[in-house]
């Protein structure tokens, strides 16, 4: 079933509540207080980040970083730096946001005897990510082991040990969907168990306010198997996480500068306001 998320332009609503006789609410029971809670909305609190991806963009450096970063992905026909000793590499952020950016699928991967191609762009978009809101950052480095798909697996142990060092809140595990696919992002969050609801709204919110529209939630790619980074950091780190799928539209700047731009500035925002 394709769930799609609608932007509810009214603000606010007064919803007043009529005793009748005999009956009374009980505003300090759980379940209200439970209920508030899931329904709390989104709050954009800084737009700090944002702003700069503006001025990078307006400026032409976004271009200029972005295809400097993706080199090290792109090197030997995506194979990345063959010669580097682990395949998974963790750069810390600033601290500010205890957000962790994973791009499993960088460089190309080996899965069940096979060569996978690489979700092109996913590096240098956790990168940029990185650079504009201090968030933590993995990503394959060079062709492996395929951590979105192995049970257990060195990538995926290597964020279990980020999040217990660093106190991670979420992990946003970033991949690419081929152009034939009929929306902008599917994000998997095992059918709503692996993240909470809030988030996700937030995200897609943030995503349609500068017009990515094709939003869905587990539609194509659920992070439903065990595998994946996105139900393996739930089920045995305790961690919230999202996969997103970001079709190539929104993810290939040769192609298209200005929607990767939207893309990036969405995923900047929604990343700078966690927490």
């Amino acid at each position: 079933m394709r769930i799609r998320y609608l932007v509810l332009l009214a603000l606010g609503s007064m919803i007043s509540m009529i005793g009748c006789a005999g009956n009374s609410v009980d505003e300090n029971s759980e379940g209200s207080v439970e209920n508030d809670a899931k329904e709390a909305p989104f709050e954009i609190h800084t737009r700090e980040g944002e702003e700069k991806v503006q001025k990078a963009f307006e400026s032409g450096n976004l271009e200029t970083q972005l295809f400097e970063y993706e080199k090290r992905f792109s090197d030997n026909s995506y194979k990345g730096d063959i010669d580097a000793e682990e395949q998974a590499v963790f750069i810390e952020g600033t601290g500010d946001v205890n957000v962790l950016i994973s791009a499993p699928h960088a460089t190309s991967q080996r899965r069940d005897g096979d060569t996978k191609d690489a979700d092109i762009y996913t590096g240098s978009m956790a990168l940029m990510v990185q650079e504009f809101t201090g968030a933590h950052v993995i990503f394959s480095t060079h062709e492996g082991e395929d951590g979105n798909y192995v049970s257990g697996g060195t990538y995926k142990e290597k964020i279990g040990e980020i999040i217990e060092e660093h106190e991670v809140d979420l992990v946003l595990d970033l991949h690419g969907a081929a152009e034939n696919r009929d929306f902008d992002v599917d994000i998997g969050t095992n059918y709503g168990e692996t993240v909470r609801n809030e988030w996700v709204e937030g995200l897609t919110t943030i995503f349609s306010g500068n017009n990515i529209n094709r939003v869905y939630e587990n539609d194509t790619f659920p992070a439903s198997t065990e595998g994946t980074v996105t139900n393996h950091t739930w089920n045995h780190y305790q961690t919230e996480a999202m996969q997103l799928e970001i079709h190539g539209n929104y993810r290939n700047p040769r192609n298209d500068l200005e929607s990767y731009y939207e893309a990036l500035k969405s995923l900047v925002l929604f990343v700078e306001n966690i927490g």
